[in-house]
């Protein structure tokens, strides 16, 4: 005895136009984000945000084991007032980031693949001067790992290609 299960047949429809498309995950046995693990060499800014940026790619493509590649990273973060209240107190920050990036191999100059990461995160500035501080030091984490997140998608197209 049989029953018609919908769960089983959108499954399948699903899978259908991935099946004749060439698609391979990135994370596969021979996908291009296993090729890169741990073959980069990071070069990042000496502030704690280029050390949080660093451990991020660390986290997604492995610490180095082999340096066939240099990825050299330069931030810019800048943090700018968007609440300012009826008595001239700033309640709210955005801090935008910008990270231009080169891929390259050791002692050649050529970029193998480069591209910028641009992205935003925002804290609250209306507790305490150290809860003030706390937030503001989160958001500038919570912007470097979202900058070596871009970087790494941006990696992974670009070795894709």
């Amino acid at each position: 005895m049989s029953s018609f299960n919908r769960r089983h047949l959108l499954k399948l429809t699903a899978a259908l136009p991935l099946a004749g498309c060439g698609f391979s995950p990135v994370y596969g046995p021979n996908g291009s984000g296993r090729t890169l693990r741990g073959r980069i060499a990071y070069r990042a800014p000496n502030t704690v945000e280029g050390f949080r940026l660093r451990t991020r790619l660390e986290d997604r493509l492995g610490r180095v084991e082999r340096g066939d590649y240099l990825l050299t990273i330069e931030m810019d973060i800048d943090e700018e007032s968007l609440v300012i209240s009826s008595s001239q107190d700033i309640n709210r920050f955005n801090v935008t980031g910008i990270a231009t990036w080169t891929l390259t191999e050791p002692g050649n100059d050529n970029p193998l693949a480069s591209g910028t990461a641009e992205t935003f995160t925002a804290y609250s500035a209306s507790g305490t001067t150290v809860a003030t501080q706390d937030a503001k030091d989160d958001a500038r984490d919570r912007l470097a790992i979202a900058l070596a997140d871009l970087i790494v998608t941006d990696l992974i197209i670009a070795t894709v290609e």
